[in-house]
Protein backbone atom coordinates (compact mmCIF):
# COMPACT_ATOMS: atom_id res chain seq x y z
CA UNK A 1 0.00 0.00 0.00
CA UNK A 2 1.31 3.10 -0.76
CA UNK A 3 0.10 6.79 1.09
CA UNK A 4 -0.12 9.28 -0.94
CA UNK A 5 -0.43 13.68 -1.08
CA UNK A 6 -3.67 15.24 -1.51
CA UNK A 7 -3.63 18.58 -3.58
CA UNK A 8 -6.52 21.40 -4.54
CA UNK A 9 -8.39 20.49 -8.16
CA UNK A 10 -11.47 18.95 -9.43
CA UNK A 11 -11.97 16.53 -12.14
CA UNK A 12 -14.61 17.55 -14.82
CA UNK A 13 -16.32 14.33 -15.36
CA UNK A 14 -17.96 13.61 -12.16
CA UNK A 15 -21.39 13.55 -13.58
CA UNK A 16 -23.98 10.91 -14.88
CA UNK A 17 -26.41 10.65 -18.01
CA UNK A 18 -29.47 12.39 -16.90
CA UNK A 19 -31.63 14.48 -19.13
CA UNK A 20 -34.96 14.21 -21.04
CA UNK A 21 -34.63 14.73 -24.77
CA UNK A 22 -37.39 16.29 -26.85
CA UNK A 23 -37.19 15.44 -30.05
CA UNK A 24 -36.49 18.27 -33.03
CA UNK A 25 -37.57 18.40 -36.61
CA UNK A 26 -36.00 21.58 -38.43
CA UNK A 27 -38.84 21.64 -41.26
CA UNK A 28 -41.05 24.67 -40.84
CA UNK A 29 -44.44 25.10 -39.58
CA UNK A 30 -46.46 24.03 -42.87
CA UNK A 31 -44.40 21.64 -43.44
CA UNK A 32 -44.90 19.83 -39.54
CA UNK A 33 -48.85 20.01 -40.38
CA UNK A 34 -48.41 16.81 -42.15
CA UNK A 35 -47.81 15.23 -39.10
CA UNK A 36 -50.21 16.30 -36.58
CA UNK A 37 -52.44 13.96 -37.14
CA UNK A 38 -50.00 11.17 -35.42
CA UNK A 39 -48.87 13.21 -32.74
CA UNK A 40 -50.29 12.30 -29.54
CA UNK A 41 -49.13 15.81 -27.41
CA UNK A 42 -49.51 19.35 -28.92
CA UNK A 43 -46.49 20.58 -30.56
CA UNK A 44 -44.94 24.25 -31.39
CA UNK A 45 -42.28 25.56 -33.54
CA UNK A 46 -39.87 27.76 -31.80
CA UNK A 47 -36.30 29.46 -33.37
CA UNK A 48 -34.14 29.63 -30.37
CA UNK A 49 -31.56 31.98 -29.79
CA UNK A 50 -27.52 31.80 -29.46
CA UNK A 51 -26.60 31.13 -25.43
CA UNK A 52 -22.59 29.79 -26.16
CA UNK A 53 -21.05 26.84 -28.73
CA UNK A 54 -18.57 23.84 -27.49
CA UNK A 55 -16.01 22.66 -29.77
CA UNK A 56 -15.05 19.02 -29.47
CA UNK A 57 -13.83 16.18 -30.97
CA UNK A 58 -15.45 12.51 -32.23
CA UNK A 59 -13.52 9.47 -31.33
CA UNK A 60 -11.53 7.59 -32.55
CA UNK A 61 -11.35 9.75 -35.96
CA UNK A 62 -10.76 12.96 -34.61
CA UNK A 63 -13.14 15.00 -36.20
CA UNK A 64 -14.11 18.66 -35.34
CA UNK A 65 -17.40 18.43 -33.67
CA UNK A 66 -19.31 22.11 -32.36
CA UNK A 67 -22.31 21.91 -30.34
CA UNK A 68 -24.72 25.35 -30.27
CA UNK A 69 -26.19 25.81 -26.90
CA UNK A 70 -29.07 28.03 -27.58
CA UNK A 71 -32.52 29.18 -25.60
CA UNK A 72 -35.82 29.47 -26.04
CA UNK A 73 -38.56 29.64 -23.41
CA UNK A 74 -40.90 26.64 -25.05
CA UNK A 75 -38.82 24.31 -22.62
CA UNK A 76 -39.23 24.18 -19.12
CA UNK A 77 -36.55 24.71 -16.88
CA UNK A 78 -35.45 21.89 -14.03
CA UNK A 79 -35.96 22.53 -10.72
CA UNK A 80 -33.63 25.29 -9.04
CA UNK A 81 -30.84 23.06 -6.78
CA UNK A 82 -27.84 23.89 -5.19
CA UNK A 83 -24.57 22.37 -5.90
CA UNK A 84 -24.89 20.13 -2.63
CA UNK A 85 -28.01 18.51 -3.50
CA UNK A 86 -26.47 18.24 -7.19
CA UNK A 87 -23.53 16.06 -6.02
CA UNK A 88 -26.04 14.42 -2.56
CA UNK A 89 -28.13 13.33 -5.78
CA UNK A 90 -25.76 12.34 -8.54
CA UNK A 91 -24.10 10.16 -5.55
CA UNK A 92 -27.36 8.19 -4.81
CA UNK A 93 -28.82 5.14 -6.32
CA UNK A 94 -31.40 7.28 -8.90
CA UNK A 95 -29.27 10.01 -10.72
CA UNK A 96 -31.94 10.18 -12.86
CA UNK A 97 -34.58 12.01 -10.02
CA UNK A 98 -33.05 15.57 -11.59
CA UNK A 99 -33.77 16.07 -15.10
CA UNK A 100 -32.72 18.37 -17.38
CA UNK A 101 -35.54 19.18 -20.41
CA UNK A 102 -33.40 19.96 -23.84
CA UNK A 103 -34.14 19.40 -27.59
CA UNK A 104 -31.40 18.14 -28.93
CA UNK A 105 -31.69 19.01 -32.93
CA UNK A 106 -30.85 16.99 -36.28
CA UNK A 107 -26.57 16.94 -36.84
CA UNK A 108 -25.50 19.49 -39.86
CA UNK A 109 -22.35 20.52 -41.81
CA UNK A 110 -21.41 24.25 -41.71
CA UNK A 111 -17.88 25.40 -41.81
CA UNK A 112 -15.41 26.36 -39.10
CA UNK A 113 -13.50 29.82 -38.75
CA UNK A 114 -10.98 28.08 -41.56
CA UNK A 115 -13.67 27.00 -43.82
CA UNK A 116 -13.72 23.61 -43.31
CA UNK A 117 -16.97 21.52 -43.04
CA UNK A 118 -17.66 20.50 -39.57
CA UNK A 119 -20.25 18.68 -37.40
CA UNK A 120 -22.76 20.94 -35.99
CA UNK A 121 -25.91 20.52 -33.44
CA UNK A 122 -27.59 22.63 -31.55
CA UNK A 123 -29.19 22.14 -28.39
CA UNK A 124 -31.79 23.86 -26.70
CA UNK A 125 -32.48 25.10 -23.08
CA UNK A 126 -34.54 26.70 -20.99
CA UNK A 127 -32.84 30.65 -20.54
CA UNK A 128 -32.76 30.44 -16.95
CA UNK A 129 -30.93 27.19 -16.65
CA UNK A 130 -28.65 28.69 -19.40
CA UNK A 131 -28.04 31.80 -16.79
CA UNK A 132 -26.95 28.96 -14.11
CA UNK A 133 -24.70 26.82 -16.18
CA UNK A 134 -23.46 29.95 -17.78
CA UNK A 135 -22.19 30.90 -13.87
CA UNK A 136 -21.41 27.50 -12.12
CA UNK A 137 -18.51 25.63 -13.39
CA UNK A 138 -19.90 22.23 -11.36
CA UNK A 139 -23.52 22.46 -13.49
CA UNK A 140 -22.16 23.82 -16.43
CA UNK A 141 -20.00 20.46 -16.66
CA UNK A 142 -22.81 18.68 -15.20
CA UNK A 143 -24.79 20.08 -18.34
CA UNK A 144 -21.99 19.44 -21.34
CA UNK A 145 -21.91 15.83 -20.16
CA UNK A 146 -25.40 15.24 -20.48
CA UNK A 147 -25.04 16.82 -23.89
CA UNK A 148 -22.33 14.82 -25.25
CA UNK A 149 -23.75 11.58 -23.79
CA UNK A 150 -27.30 12.16 -25.18
CA UNK A 151 -26.05 12.67 -28.49
CA UNK A 152 -24.07 9.57 -28.73
CA UNK A 153 -26.76 7.90 -27.71
CA UNK A 154 -29.08 9.47 -30.34
CA UNK A 155 -26.58 9.35 -32.95
CA UNK A 156 -24.50 6.79 -32.07
CA UNK A 157 -20.82 8.04 -32.47
CA UNK A 158 -18.46 9.07 -29.54
CA UNK A 159 -17.45 12.13 -28.36
CA UNK A 160 -14.15 13.31 -26.72
CA UNK A 161 -15.27 15.01 -23.37
CA UNK A 162 -11.74 15.42 -22.03
CA UNK A 163 -11.35 18.06 -25.10
CA UNK A 164 -14.51 20.26 -24.99
CA UNK A 165 -13.59 23.83 -25.16
CA UNK A 166 -16.43 26.42 -24.58
CA UNK A 167 -15.46 29.27 -27.86
CA UNK A 168 -15.04 32.69 -26.69
CA UNK A 169 -15.72 34.41 -29.36
CA UNK A 170 -18.57 33.14 -31.36
CA UNK A 171 -21.63 32.15 -29.84
CA UNK A 172 -22.88 29.68 -32.28
CA UNK A 173 -21.36 28.08 -35.21
CA UNK A 174 -23.78 28.72 -38.44
CA UNK A 175 -27.60 29.28 -38.62
CA UNK A 176 -29.52 28.48 -35.59
CA UNK A 177 -32.67 25.28 -36.86
CA UNK A 178 -36.31 25.78 -35.78
CA UNK A 179 -37.19 23.16 -32.93
CA UNK A 180 -40.35 21.28 -33.18
CA UNK A 181 -41.26 21.21 -28.96
CA UNK A 182 -43.97 18.91 -27.46
CA UNK A 183 -46.07 20.32 -24.94
CA UNK A 184 -46.01 18.95 -21.91
CA UNK A 185 -47.02 18.99 -18.64
CA UNK A 186 -43.66 19.89 -16.65
CA UNK A 187 -44.01 22.32 -13.69
CA UNK A 188 -42.07 25.61 -14.39
CA UNK A 189 -39.33 27.24 -12.43
CA UNK A 190 -41.17 29.44 -10.22
CA UNK A 191 -43.67 26.34 -8.92
CA UNK A 192 -41.77 25.09 -5.61
CA UNK A 193 -41.35 21.37 -5.45
CA UNK A 194 -40.30 19.64 -2.62
CA UNK A 195 -36.76 19.09 -1.98
CA UNK A 196 -34.91 15.79 -2.25
CA UNK A 197 -33.03 16.08 1.14
CA UNK A 198 -34.72 18.02 3.74
CA UNK A 199 -33.41 19.36 6.86
CA UNK A 200 -34.48 17.88 10.01
CA UNK A 201 -35.08 20.12 13.08
CA UNK A 202 -33.72 19.56 16.21
CA UNK A 203 -36.92 18.71 18.23
CA UNK A 204 -37.76 15.86 16.22
CA UNK A 205 -34.48 14.16 15.46
CA UNK A 206 -34.02 11.02 16.90
CA UNK A 207 -31.58 9.70 19.22
CA UNK A 208 -31.21 6.65 16.34
CA UNK A 209 -30.08 8.84 14.00
CA UNK A 210 -27.46 10.60 16.14
CA UNK A 211 -25.96 7.36 17.03
CA UNK A 212 -26.03 6.38 13.21
CA UNK A 213 -23.00 5.06 11.52
CA UNK A 214 -21.67 7.99 9.57
CA UNK A 215 -20.41 6.35 6.33
CA UNK A 216 -18.56 8.94 3.49
CA UNK A 217 -19.94 8.52 0.30
CA UNK A 218 -17.97 7.14 -2.66
CA UNK A 219 -18.21 5.40 -5.96
CA UNK A 220 -15.65 3.82 -8.54
CA UNK A 221 -15.99 4.62 -12.45
CA UNK A 222 -14.25 3.44 -15.29
CA UNK A 223 -12.80 6.00 -18.25
CA UNK A 224 -13.83 5.68 -21.13
CA UNK A 225 -16.93 4.47 -20.47
CA UNK A 226 -16.13 2.10 -23.06
CA UNK A 227 -13.41 0.16 -24.53
CA UNK A 228 -9.76 -1.17 -22.85
CA UNK A 229 -9.71 0.90 -19.54
CA UNK A 230 -7.01 3.54 -18.97
CA UNK A 231 -7.65 4.71 -15.65
CA UNK A 232 -10.25 3.98 -12.93
CA UNK A 233 -11.37 7.11 -11.02
CA UNK A 234 -12.99 6.83 -7.34
CA UNK A 235 -14.70 10.50 -6.00
CA UNK A 236 -15.34 10.19 -2.36
CA UNK A 237 -17.77 13.07 -0.71
CA UNK A 238 -15.77 14.70 2.21
CA UNK A 239 -18.03 16.33 4.65
CA UNK A 240 -16.76 19.96 5.30
CA UNK A 241 -16.09 19.03 9.09
CA UNK A 242 -13.57 16.79 8.11
CA UNK A 243 -9.83 18.71 7.46
CA UNK A 244 -7.13 17.39 5.37
CA UNK A 245 -5.29 16.25 7.98
CA UNK A 246 -7.50 14.02 9.20
CA UNK A 247 -7.75 11.66 5.41
CA UNK A 248 -5.06 9.10 5.20
CA UNK A 249 -5.40 7.82 1.90
CA UNK A 250 -3.52 4.41 0.69
CA UNK A 251 -3.63 3.09 -2.48
CA UNK A 252 -2.63 -0.63 -3.34
CA UNK A 253 -2.26 -2.33 -6.69
CA UNK A 254 -5.81 -3.66 -6.20
CA UNK A 255 -7.28 -1.79 -3.25
CA UNK A 256 -7.76 1.10 -1.92
CA UNK A 257 -8.19 2.67 1.68
CA UNK A 258 -9.63 6.14 2.71
CA UNK A 259 -9.26 6.62 6.95
CA UNK A 260 -10.55 10.01 8.42
CA UNK A 261 -8.85 9.48 12.11
CA UNK A 262 -12.11 7.89 13.34
CA UNK A 263 -14.34 10.47 12.48
CA UNK A 264 -16.31 8.45 9.76
CA UNK A 265 -16.10 4.77 8.70
CA UNK A 266 -13.15 3.62 7.22
CA UNK A 267 -13.92 3.46 3.37
CA UNK A 268 -12.21 -0.38 2.49
CA UNK A 269 -12.81 -1.68 -1.20
CA UNK A 270 -11.04 -3.70 -3.71
CA UNK A 271 -10.31 -2.60 -7.86
CA UNK A 272 -11.94 -4.59 -10.21
CA UNK A 273 -8.23 -4.69 -11.86
CA UNK A 274 -4.65 -3.73 -11.07
CA UNK A 275 -3.54 -0.35 -11.46
CA UNK A 276 0.05 1.54 -11.00
CA UNK A 277 0.17 2.88 -7.27
CA UNK A 278 3.76 4.65 -8.29
CA UNK A 279 1.79 7.49 -10.59
CA UNK A 280 -1.57 7.95 -8.50
CA UNK A 281 -3.43 12.00 -8.47
CA UNK A 282 -5.32 12.58 -5.44
CA UNK A 283 -6.67 15.80 -5.42
CA UNK A 284 -9.19 17.45 -3.05
CA UNK A 285 -11.64 20.41 -4.46
CA UNK A 286 -13.28 22.31 -1.41
CA UNK A 287 -15.42 24.09 -3.50
CA UNK A 288 -17.75 20.63 -3.74
CA UNK A 289 -16.15 18.93 -1.00
CA UNK A 290 -14.76 16.29 -3.25
CA UNK A 291 -11.66 14.13 -3.24
CA UNK A 292 -10.74 12.58 -6.69
CA UNK A 293 -8.44 9.72 -6.81
CA UNK A 294 -7.23 9.22 -10.61
CA UNK A 295 -5.39 5.14 -11.01
CA UNK A 296 -3.75 4.53 -14.39
CA UNK A 297 -4.58 0.70 -15.05
CA UNK A 298 -1.73 -1.79 -15.55
CA UNK A 299 -2.75 -3.36 -19.03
Amino acid sequence: MTKKSITLDVDPSIMEKNMRIVKENPMEEELNKLFATTDTLPYKIVKPTPGFCVKTFTKPDNKKLFVNVCLTDAIPCPRDITNEELMQILSSEDPSSYRVPMSIGEGRMEPDKSGIPATVYDVAINPDFFTKIEKDDLFQTFFLTVVFEGLQDKYQFEADMSKYAVLKHRKSIGTLQSHRIQIRDVKKCEEKVKPLIEEITKPVLKVETVLAKKEIVYRLRREPPTGEIEYLLAEFKIPESVNIQDLNLEVGEDRIVLDSKGLYEPVDFFLPCSVDQDVIDAQLNRNYDMLSVKMPVIH
